[in-house]
C-alpha cells in the first residue's frame, strides 16, 4: 500500500488520479485515503473538485 499512498500524494492533476484507479480497487484507495492526514485528504478532494 506504500506505493499507492505515494501516488495519491505525488498526484498533481485529475487524470494522474484516474491513472491510479486503474491499477488499485475502490476499497484499496479508500484504505489509503482514510489513513492519510487531513490536509492531505483535503489536497486530494480539491484535485477531484477540479472535474465538476
Amino acid at each position: 500500500m506504500t506505493k499507492l499512498k505515494l501516488a495519491m500524494l505525488e498526484a498533481e492533476t485529475v487524470a494522474q488520479l484516474a491513472a491510479i484507479i486503474i491499477d488499485y480497487t475502490h476499497e484499496e484507495m479508500m484504505q489509503v485515503f482514510g489513513v492519510l492526514q487531513w490536509e492531505e485528504q483535503a489536497r486530494i478532494k480539491d484535485i477531484w473538485k477540479t472535474v465538476s
